[in-house]
Order: structure tokens, then C-alpha cells, then sequence
């Protein structure tokens, strides 16, 4: 490096130096101002210190201009140079420090951080101006004498600081950069005036150039031909650079190619205009080739990442597709073979997948094999045996009895220390066999009876878990209103796992219609309706019960699950059915849980009964459905706990549970063995209607009677 270049970094590392703490006063005095309203009295002093660092950014930036100093000057007339700098300087930097001064004595305590950075900004460029100096004539006169620097004794260390890092960064520039072998890659240079230069001037250096003379021409040969970079000049007749750069940035395509923007124009607004819009970068014109060259460079390796970046997402995404594929059993290994001959770890990963992929679909075939043998093996004839040998069996008898309600399922408890199972009371007369129990709804008796005076209202049994007693419940509450005059139908909406009407003794065989048939739309709700009105232990002239069971069938309840049904028709069939039947009571057995089916019901549901027992979980679970139903503006809410302990402070405990779930405990049902010796085979309140547990159910009865009469 030659003496002059030496001269040349030196004076533009000079004024990096000065510029910096110069660039900080302007800074800070521009938050001010702009915090500040237009009538305060320190605006005008503040304006003073932002003109005087303007003032100092001209100086710098013209008295040390390499490209315009003549080094000659400074040698020939050192100590002149050196007292303009000094004087050029320090009248506006005394300026600022002066008002600095001032403001700090007078202004705000808001304002006191910022105007100490502008002074302390100032105190470092008067040390730099005295120290800079300095080096700068010492500098000199070693590069005069050509020969190695005497030691420097500086003012301050900040010159020294600055001294070693001018040293270093002279050195980084001396050194050789290694020449980059171009990047391959179409450029397409749209341009008006110099297109045909411009294109000259690249494939020099090795790039491969089509130009454009206008953005129409460009856009046109965007579809033609695929492209890596542009270079876009920002003037141009019809649409501008400015218009095309928004174009090309908002398309599918072209958004992701690096738009390099070229103008003459000297403003710093339009080269953040391009920017926003999105280009990679700017130029003015005239540009330096050299420089040119390397933006092109870096634009260009961008581009080549992005598209390697694009290609592997792509390649991941056909090895998910795979994957779901081989779930699916339709995966074929050849469909990854182009990507398998790559001889990266992505290629490794590929061919590791298809063989594992081959080896499941292998262990699969070989299972299927295995299942049709076995499949084959059992003849016909021999499913007819098996068949036939459990039919043969007692086990099997007893079922069939037990699921046709006949009476001799009394048998499988014979010997039993409790009372025969019945579904009649043991002081009643059982029905003859040409008298059933069960008979069908006479929609046109009812209706002659006329409507009744009370609203009908619904009630919602429901449960967070199963096997806590509710369709135990809700059959048994039926009685119980029943019996005290009252129309009570009864749904089971569990469509999942029905069987409430295998408490009512409801034969398989005898139910024709179910509410399976009325959500599909088969039948009316009422047409599936089951009056059973005759179990009641005592004949009631008003009281009445009616099922609408829903159906045991597996083709039934797996079609009603896999399909669904219209949301509103199950919330229509309750207010039908009540009109229909004349109800006073309509209870509906819902499935535990949460499901959609029964959110619907809770949400319309004029009573909520929550059935728990002394469970943890069934606490916990209990605490989200009364969240839910009042999330659901349920009208009322009340707990029932089933299976009490003996030991249990009845009062106690329906303190605690009131107190902590905020809902009144409706009843509090005891541990019964004679319930669990029912097995849930019949109604235990026509079993045992003397019994504790009967009492509490009737007692429940008598609660919600009541709060219809005071509605």
C-alpha cells in the first residue's frame, strides 16, 4: 500500500472518529424537540444545539473529504491546516457546550439524561479534536520521513484507543481478499437508458444477462423464463421501478427474487421507499463495478440458500406424506427412489425410511396371511358347533332368562337371606299372563283428558362418571312422583350405553320403537313411548309413567354415533312429548359425562340433579359440570350423593357440600346392600317401599313437587 492510499484511510478514519459522538448530539437533540410542545421556552435553545451539530457534520464531513482534499495542501501548510480545523470546529462545538450548560441548570428533570449525553457526546469531540490533531501531524510527518513512527505522545488515551484501532483496521484493509468464484445465475436489468452498459459491464465478470427497456418488457420476460436476480432502475416511463418492486413482491412466484433498485437520485427517502417495499438493496447512480459486483454476489448467494432452503422443505414434506402413507397402507417405496440417491444425511434419512417402511408393510402382509388362515380354518359346521355347545350351557340359560325379564330370574338368587326379586310388591297380586304390564301409549284417551293446568317441567340426571346410581335414580324418583299423582315420562338419552329400561322390566323383545327411530326420523317421540303406569305399587287415578327407551342394538347405536342426527330434533322431542303426554314431570337420564348430546340437555334442563358419591374424583368432576351448567344459565342446580356411609353426620356433611360447590344438596342417599343385591334388576322403592333409602327418595319427590306448586 502506496503512500497516498495510507493518507486516504487515514483522513476517513479521522472522520469516523469525529462523526461518531457528532451523530449522538443530533440524535438526542431531535428526541428533544420532538417531546417538546411548540410553546416551551427551551425549544428555541434546543434548536440551537441541534442547527450547531448540523453545522459540525458539514465541517467533518467537507474539511476531511478524501476525495476532495488534496493531501499536497496539508503537507505544505501542516500547522495552517491544523488551526482551520481547530477554529472550523470549535466555534459551533463551544456552542453546543455552552447551551448544554445553560438547559442543565434550568431544565426539567425529565429532560437532565438526555442533554447529559449531548454534553458528555461534546466533552469527547473537543478531546478527540485536540488528540486527532495531533496524531494526524505526527502521521504526516512519519509518512514524509518514510521510515517507521517515532513514538506518539498524545493527550489523552482515547487517542492512543484510537491509534491502535486505526492500526489494526489498515492492516485488515492491506490484506489480499481471496478471490470468490461467481455465482452462476440469470440477472435480468431492467433499465431505460443504460440496460445495454449495464449488461456489458456483468457478463465480464461472468454472469449471464437479459435486458429489459421497460417494466412491461420485464414482467413479460418474468413469465417466460426463470430469473435469479434483478436489477431495477427506479425511473422509467409508464410504470416505474417503484410500482413494478410492489408488483413483483406481492406475487406467488416472484416474491422470493432479490430485487437490487438503481437511480441517480441522491435521497435518502427513496432508497427507504425501495426498501420497504422490499428490495434487497440500492445503488446510486453512478455506481462503482467493483462494489456493483459484490452486492450482486451477496444478492445471489442469498438467492441460492433460499432455493436450497425451498428444495428441503419440500423433500420433508414428501417424507410426511410418506409416513401418512404407510398408516394409510398405501405407501409405495419406489415414490421416495430420486430423493434416495442423494449423497447427503437426507439421502441417508430416505433410504433408512424405506427400508423400515418395507419392513412393516412385509410384517403386515405376513399378519394378514396369518389372519385369512385362521379365518379359513374355522369351517363353517365348527361355528355351528360352538354355537350350539354354549346354548347347551346353564350359564347361557340363566342370561337368556335374566334378559328376557322372565320371573324365574328369581332362581339365581334362590337361598339368598334378602326377599325375592319381583318387580311387583310382595303384597300385590302379580298381573296375569294375558294382562302385561307394558302396553303402548293411547295418544287419543290421552289427549280427551284434557291439558293439564301446571307447566311440565324437565329434569336432567346427570352424572361426571358412570356407576354412580343415576338410572337407579332417575326410575326410582319416577315412582315416587307417580305414585303421588303426577305424569312422568321418562328418556334415556344415554345412546351410547342404554339400559334404564331393564330397571322397568322393559323385555328387549317388546320394544318395537325406541328413540333411535325418532332422532332418524322414522317415527313421532310419542309412537316410541312405553306407558307402564301399571307397576305402580298402588293404582293412581292421575299418576302415570311413560319410557321412551333407547335402542340395545349394536347396528343401531353404532349408526347413531358414526352419523349423528339433527342437534334441534332431540331438543324438539321434549317439549312434544310433554305437550303430547300431559307430563308434569319429564326426566331425562342422561349419559356421564360431557358430550354434546348432553350439554344440550343440561342447557335446557329447568332442573339439574347431579348425582355423585363420597368419591375424590367424583368431587372434582361434579365442581366442572356445575361450572359448565352455570356457564349454560341452568336455572337450578341441586346434588344428590348416592351411597352414603352409616358413619356419615348427615347434617354435617350437607353443609360442606353446600358450602363448597354454592348448590343446595337435594337429598343424601344411604349405603343400601339391598340395592346392590338388585343388581339394578328391578325398582327398588316397589321392592322395599318401607325401606330408609325409599323414604329419602320420596322425601326428594316431595321437594320437587313443591317447588313446581310455589313456580
Amino acid at each position: 500500500m502506496d503512500d497516498r492510499q495510507v493518507q486516504h484511510r487515514l483522513l476517513v478514519y479521522l472522520r469516523h472518529e469525529l462523526c461518531t459522538p457528532i451523530t449522538a448530539m443530533i440524535g438526542y437533540s431531535e428526541l428533544l424537540l420532538e417531546e417538546q410542545p411548540q410553546e416551551t421556552a427551551l425549544l428555541g435553545d434546543l434548536q440551537k444545539i441541534h442547527a450547531c451539530s448540523q453545522q459540525l457534520l458539514t465541517l467533518v464531513s467537507t474539511i476531511l473529504d478524501p476525495t476532495q482534499l488534496e493531501m499536497s495542501q496539508i503537507e505544505g501548510e501542516l500547522n495552517g491546516f491544523s488551526s482551520t480545523l481547530r477554529v472550523e470546529l470549535l466555534t459551533p462545538l463551544s456552542t453546543v457546550i455552552g447551551y448544554c450548560e445553560m438547559l442543565l441548570e434550568e431544565a426539567p428533570a425529565a429532560l437532565i439524561p438526555d442533554l447529559d449525553s449531548i454534553n458528555a457526546a461534546a466533552q469527547q469531540l473537543l478531546n478527540l479534536i485536540n488528540d486527532i490533531v495531533s496524531l494526524a501531524q505526527q502521521q504526516l510527518q512519519v509518512l514524509n520521513a518514510q521510515q517507521e513512527a517515532p513514538p506518539l505522545f498524545l493527550e489523552s488515551a482515547m487517542a492512543v484507543t484510537f491509534l491502535q484501532s486505526a492500526t489494526t483496521t489498515f492492516q485488515s484493509l492491506s490484506q489480499e481478499t481471496p478471490e470468490k468464484q461467481t455465482q452462476g445465475g440469470m440477472i435480468l436489468a431492467i433499465d431505460d437508458t443504460n440496460s445495454e452498459l449495464l449488461a456489458r459491464q456483468l457478463k465480464r465478470h461472468g454472469y449471464s444477462v437479459t435486458t429489459a427497456t421497460s417494466a412491461q418488457q420485464g414482467l413479460r420476460l418474468l413469465k417466460a423464463m426463470p430469473c435469479d436476480l434483478i436489477l431495477l432502475d427506479v425511473i422509467m416511463p409508464g410504470m416505474n421501478g417503484l410500482e413494478l418492486l410492489e408488483q413483483l413482491k406481492h406475487h406467488e412466484t416472484w416474491r422470493h427474487i432479490p430485487v437490487i433498485m438503481l437511480s441517480a437520485l441522491d435521497e435518502i427517502d427513496g432508497a427507504v421507499k425501495c426498501i420497504e417495499l422490499g428490495a434487497e438493496d440500492y445503488l446510486q447512480k453512478p455506481f462503482d463495478p467493483t462494489l456493483l459486483k459484490a452486492r450482486i454476489g451477496a444478492c445471489l448467494e442469498k438467492k441460492r440458500l433460499r432455493d436450497q432452503e425451498i428444495l428441503y422443505l419440500q423433500q420433508v414434506d414428501r417424507l410426511t406424506t410418506a409416513a401418512a402413507e404407510i398408516e394409510a397402507k398405501t405407501f409405495s417405496p419406489s415414490s421416495l427412489d430420486d430423493l434416495n440417491q442423494q449423497s447427503d444425511e437426507f439421502g441417508q434419512l430416505v433410504r433408512v425410511f424405506q427400508q423400515m417402511a418395507q419392513e412393516v408393510q412385509t410384517r403386515e402382509r405376513s399378519l394378514e396371511q396369518q389372519v385369512n388362515f385362521l379365518q379359513a380354518a374355522i369351517h363353517k359346521d365348527q361355528r355351528l358347533q360352538i354355537g350350539n355347545e354354549l346354548a347347551e350351557t346353564n350359564h347361557f340359560r340363566q342370561i337368556q332368562k335374566r334378559g328376557k325379564g322372565s320371573r324365574d330370574i328369581e332362581n339365581l338368587y334362590r337361598g339368598s337371606l334378602y326377599p325375592s326379586l319381583s318387580r311387583f310388591a310382595p303384597n300385590q297380586d302379580r298381573l296375569s299372563e294375558a294382562e302385561p304390564f307394558v302396553q303402548r301409549v293411547d295418544l287419543a284417551a290421552i289427549q280427551a283428558q284434557g291439558q293439564r293446568d301446571r307447566t311440565p317441567k324437565t329434569i336432567v340426571v346427570h352424572s361426571f362418571r358412570g356407576g354412580t346410581g343415576k338410572s337407579n335414580l332417575t326410575s326410582n324418583l319416577a315412582i315416587s312422583l307417580a305414585k303421588q299423582g303426577h305424569r312422568v315420562g321418562v328418556i334415556d338419552t344415554d345412546l351410547q350405553s342404554p339400559g334404564i329400561h331393564l330397571l322397568f322390566g322393559l323385555d328387549d323383545e317388546a320394544v318395537t320403537l325406541t328413540l333411535n327411530d325418532y332422532l332418524s326420523g322414522r317415527c313421532a317421540l310419542h309412537e316410541s313411548a312405553y306407558d307402564l303406569s301399571r307397576i305402580l305399587p298402588q293404582p293412581s287415578k292421575d299418576g302415570a309413567i311413560y319410557l321412551i327407551p333407547a335402542s340395545v342394538k349394536a347396528n343401531d347405536i353404532t349408526r347413531i354415533l358414526r352419523e349423528g342426527y339433527p342437534e334441534e330434533r332431540l331438543l324438539d322431542g321434549f317439549s312434544e312429548i310433554s305437550r303430547d303426554l300431559h307430563l308434569d314431570f319429564l326426566l331425562i337420564d342422561s349419559h356421564p359425562g360431557i358430550n354434546s348430546e348432553t350439554l344440550q340437555a343440561i342447557a335446557t334442563s329447568g332442573l339439574l340433579l347431579l348425582v355423585l358419591r363420597p368419591d375424590y374424583q367424583d368431587y372434582q368432576g361434579t365442581a366442572v359440570i356445575v361450572e359448565l351448567a352455570r356457564m349454560l344459565s341452568v336455572k337450578a342446580i341441586s346434588l344428590i350423593v348416592n351411597r352414603a356411609l352409616p358413619n356419615f353426620n348427615v347434617e354435617t356433611y350437607r353443609q360442606q357440600l353446600e358450602a363448597s360447590y354454592d348448590v343446595p344438596v337435594a337429598g343424601i342417599l344411604p349405603f343400601s346392600e339391598e340395592m346392590m343385591h338388585l343388581s339394578s334388576s328391578e325398582i327398588f322403592s316397589i321392592c322395599y317401599p318401607d325401606h330408609p333409602l325409599t323414604k329419602v327418595i320420596d322425601q326428594i319427590g316431595q321437594q320437587l313437587i313443591e317447588s313446581m306448586t310455589e313456580k
